[in-house]
């Protein structure tokens, strides 16, 4: 076989295009060699997640294939290795190097160390909550680098490197965390959809949903629906109730409950993007950012998780003043000059929440007494 013949240059421009698109890969350097071989002490090549090699490190049979396997090994445990390839792996077996037999009929032997090089690890979290608060401030302790999600969260207690996005669009989420993120979402009902979505849009292997059953199949259906996609295969993307059951109850305790199975999970994808064809899907679908600021999640839900009950009020127009408004959705009074807006038939309305006014959004007249037509004849 003809060596590839990449120069440092060629594998120099090679690395940081894997590095650009945060792909996961692992160099491979011949340290020792005993002809008769074809590579010499310092070939090195690049072994990419998929098997690709590029570089030169010996003939096929002889170290490439070899090499290619373990050094995929490395990439999904993280770890590093030196191997020894020889006629008789015995000779050159001891501590620290794994041993190999030659298959390749010009014999030799071959030392390659094969250094795995993964990207860091991101954590997107989805929600001004004080669980998801408590996670990023406990997340800054690993090697993680965190991304928070919270139109409120300029001024929140929580580690100053931080990144904080104000934006609920999906797109400019996915844009900003990069592919493959762990993602977290603990917004309480406010924006479970937003975060779903944006998660998906990641391809991101793990997505994490603090919420309630009910609520939980609302928003995977609702995201369904934006989607086109089956609510089953929306569910299998989302883990939901997320955490390792510690039988917690306080936000730093279901925090921590995350957290533990943040890191099994990093454990076992390594920082790899999700393969299935749900997030390559997505760029297909009609769902856009627009049309998801004009859906919801569950209107039920998100009344409650607002702190609100279940009055409604009953004319087309908020209650308010000059000062305040009434939250149509679930009767909260809010500032008008601080709280989310929506306008309908020429009238605006005011929400304690986005929650409550994606649901406004979603169906106008299930929180407005709208006039029957046995009422208008009776006028």
């Amino acid at each position: 076989m003809t060596p590839d013949t990449a120069s440092d240059a060629d594998l120099a421009a090679r690395e940081q295009a894997l590095q650009a698109r945060d792909e996961p890969y692992a160099r491979a350097t011949v340290v020792r060699r005993e002809p008769p071989v074809s590579a010499t002490v310092g070939d090195r090549a690049l072994v990419t997640a998929d098997g690709e090699l590029h570089g030169w490190i010996g003939g096929v049979s002889c170290a490439q294939s070899r090499v290619t396997s373990e050094a995929r090994s490395a990439i999904a445990d993280g770890e590093p290795r030196l191997i020894g390839i020889a006629p008789d792996p015995d000779a050159i077996d001891r501590p620290g190097l794994e041993a190999f037999p030659m298959q390749c009929h010009s014999q030799g032997t071959l030392e390659v160390f094969i250094d795995p090089v993964c990207p860091a690890t991101r954590l997107l979290v989805v929600g001004g909550s004080p669980i998801a608060h408590s996670l990023v401030r406990l997340a800054s302790e690993l090697d993680i680098e965190v991304v928070l999600v919270d139109p409120d969260g300029a001024d929140a207690d929580i580690p100053s490197e931080t990144t904080v996005l104000a934006t609920l669009e999906p797109d400019e989420i996915a844009e900003a965390v990069g592919s493959g993120p762990l993602v977290a979402i603990a917004s309480m009902g406010e924006y479970d959809a937003h975060g779903v979505v944006a998660g998906i849009r990641t391809g991101a292997p793990y997505i994490g949903l603090v919420a309630s059953e009910t609520r939980a199949a609302e928003t995977v259906d609702h995201v369904a629906g934006l989607l086109e996609e089956a609510p089953e295969t929306v569910r299998d993307a989302v883990t939901s109730p997320a955490g390792i059951d510690i039988s917690a109850s306080s936000a730093p305790e279901i925090a921590t409950s995350l957290l533990a199975e943040l890191v099994e999970v990093r454990a076992t994808t390594s920082g790899m993007a999700a393969s299935s064809g749900l997030a390559t899907h997505t760029d297909a679908s009609n769902a856009s950012n627009a049309d998801l600021a004009e859906s919801s999640e569950s209107a039920t839900e998100t009344a409650s998780c607002c702190g609100g009950g279940d009055e409604r009020p009953s004319t087309t127009e908020p209650e308010s003043s000059d000062e305040s408004a009434v939250d149509p959705v679930c009767g909260m009074t809010v500032d008008p000059d601080e709280a989310p807006h929506v306008t309908h038939q020429e009238t605006t309305y005011y929400f304690c929440c986005h929650g409550c006014a994606d649901a406004f959004r979603t169906d106008p007249d299930e929180y407005l007494e709208v006039p029957t037509t046995e009422t208008m004849n009776s006028v």
